[in-house]
């Protein structure tokens, strides 16, 4: 049994735009052998690569095919998002009323000596214990007072 290749069914797509049913058929006869070509033709229609349309009867394979420039970000665009993303920041930093700005502050600063603390404390709630790494505090340049 012989089966399409999938990079041939753009291919057979236009085919089947340009000149109908008939000629796909006849051309998966007569270069790839195949003797029920409705089932290929079935089978390109659920392809979502080649986008086919019922309503109109068909592949619009040109529109679904991407760029490989349009995948990836330009540098250009990396540094203008990150350049309105402060804007953002800033225009709601200064829209804030002082106490939110203050408690924003306060959880900012929490949340990082929370965050320097997790590097060496892990408590274990289930058992009710606490580990310390105590070299790794020490190294970091802390000192480890216990009473």
């Amino acid at each position: 049994m012989v089966k399409v290749k999938d990079k041939n069914l753009p291919e057979l797509a236009g085919i089947y735009n340009s000149y109908g049913k008939d000629a796909l058929y006849k051309q998966l006869k007569d270069k790839y052998g195949i003797k029920y070509p409705g089932s290929t033709l079935s089978r390109m229609k659920t392809i979502d690569t080649l986008a086919y349309d019922a309503t109109t009867d068909r592949f619009n394979a040109g529109f679904c095919e991407k760029n490989a420039d349009d995948i990836f970000m330009s540098m250009d665009e990396l540094c203008s998002q990150e350049k309105q993303q402060k804007e953002v920041l800033v225009k709601t930093a200064q829209a804030m009323p002082k106490s939110d700005a203050m408690d924003r502050l306060i959880k900012e600063l929490l949340g990082d000596r929370l965050l320097e603390l997790s590097r060496y404390v892990m408590l274990d709630t289930l058992n009710r214990s606490m580990t310390i790494d105590k070299t790794a505090l020490i190294d970091a340049g802390y000192t480890l007072i216990t009473h």
